[in-house]
């Protein structure tokens, strides 16, 4: 039994070799291994696109067809939603490659999420309304305003929400400091704000200066913007200051909530 057992894995052996091709469920073949998944193909000739589309193929140059049987890639699959990929872990955007689809359908990269200047945004917000906010505060200097961090998408950044501090990867940021505020006094009509922004190793001080109504109807915003580069693990604190060009001192400014914000934009190395 064990002869006859070996003497038949012999000539099975020489079979395939003399074929040089291996058909499961088809004694057609297509190239040299070809599984016919559903046992549809013809006995001769080219299966047809929808007999192929159960099929896997591999062909003499060493390339593998799953859905058809003339495969021109390594790999070749065709199919609707032919890929799916489970168990994936998260990557890296300043090192892992995106991967696109040209119009073949061959999958090619174009660079990192970093290299490629995409944005990534952090979001952060007053949550609590900030009464006589800038009192004794001398115009040049400015006061911690205590946000909470909303959304934070850029990889390696970080918040103490104890202090209000950013720590920053190196990059280029856009970011743009938004406010409201009422100012009810007396001879209060120009409002001047100001924010110092990370610059190097160093800061940027910039100015937004605002008309408004006098007293109870000062309702006055505004937005404070900058472009800037920053090496790794810059710290900078959220901080609003007073200007040089308003005519507002004193108790009665409020800074309010959910309106004010500070919107960052990683936008590239």
């Amino acid at each position: 039994m064990i002869e006859k057992n070996f003497i038949t894995a012999i000539l099975l052996f020489l079979s395939m070799n003399l074929c040089a091709q291996v058909g499961i469920n088809t004694s057609n073949p297509q190239g040299v291994f070809n599984i016919d998944g559903a046992k549809d193909n013809p006995a001769t000739g080219t299966p047809n696109a929808s007999q192929q589309a159960n099929d896997v193929a591999v062909t003499t140059a060493g390339n593998m067809g799953i859905g058809l049987t003339a495969p021109t890639n390594k790999l070749h699959v065709n199919g609707t939603n032919p890929l799916r990929l489970q168990g994936l872990t998260a990557g890296a955007m300043s090192t892992d490659l995106l991967t696109v689809a040209d119009a073949n359908g061959v999958l090619k990269t174009v660079g990192t999420l970093n290299s490629l200047s995409i944005p990534t945004a952090a979001i952060f917000r007053l949550a609590n309304s900030q009464a006589n906010f800038l009192n004794g505060i001398a115009e040049g200097s400015s006061s911690v305003v205590p946000m909470s961090m909303i959304k934070n998408s850029i990889e390696g950044m970080s918040y103490d929400a104890a202090t209000s501090t950013i720590t920053f990867p190196a990059g280029t940021y856009q970011m743009t400091f938004v406010y409201e505020a009422t100012h009810n006094a007396t001879g209060c009509t120009i409002s001047s704000y100001l924010v110092d922004f990370p610059l190097n190793a160093s800061t940027v001080r910039t100015v937004n200066t605002a008309e408004h109504n006098q007293g109870g109807t000062s309702n006055h915003g505004g937005a404070i913007a900058y472009s800037t580069a920053v090496p790794a693990n810059t710290t900078w604190q959220i901080r609003l200051g007073r200007g040089p060009s308003g005519n507002c001192s004193g108790a009665g400014m409020d800074l309010k909530n959910t309106s004010t914000q500070l919107l960052v934009l990683r936008i590239g190395n």
